[in-house]
């Protein structure tokens, strides 16, 4: 149907002028749609697994799920150090998952609390947001005290002892 509008209205041999704006647009939108469709099949795959071998949904989500999401960080951290900007690639690295968690846990916290308005100060934490949350209390409390005591610059040391952080609590 598009396409007989598209052919009547416009002229050979040159586009029409919505042409460029309306195909943009149906892009974006066809975009979206394939990333969200991508995502529950993700989630579902991933739902499955956790019935098949007995694993809480929460905690998939806490393991598997944040690693694929962190895969962008880490090409363009990579990058950002190859580069010559090791203290930015370091600050991003921290600084990202710290600011993703805040806003994001913080933002839908924010919103249910204002849906419901009882009990706003009455937060009753669930024990896997009770275990994300002294996790990453955990790591960013021993880079606060192990960043100073190596005079604020990353040895190898730093990123094997943030992956037995990792390690010890998903195990």
């Amino acid at each position: 149907m598009l396409m007989i509008v598209v052919l009547l209205t416009s002229a050979q041999g040159e586009s029409p002028i919505y042409f460029k704006p309306m195909y943009t647009l149906l892009g974006f939108l066809m975009s979206i749609l394939w990333i969200y469709t991508i995502a529950n099949e993700i989630v579902s795959l991933l739902s499955t697994f956790g019935h098949m071998f007995h694993i809480k949904g929460a905690i998939l989500g806490l393991t598997v799920l944040s690693w694929a999401n962190s895969v962008g960080d880490l090409v363009s951290d990579l990058a950002m150090a190859k580069q010559g900007y090791p203290q930015m690639a370091v600050s991003a690295c921290i600084g990202g998952p710290c600011l993703n968690m805040l806003l994001g846990v913080g933002l839908a916290s924010s919103i249910f609390y204002i849906k419901i308005w009882a009990t706003f100060w009455n937060w009753s934490l669930v024990e896997v947001s009770q275990f994300s949350s002294a996790a990453l209390m955990l790591v960013i409390c021993s880079h606060l005290v192990a960043v100073p005591l190596m005079n604020f610059k990353f040895e190898s040391g730093m990123d094997f002892t943030s992956l037995e952080y990792m390690l010890s609590l998903w195990l």
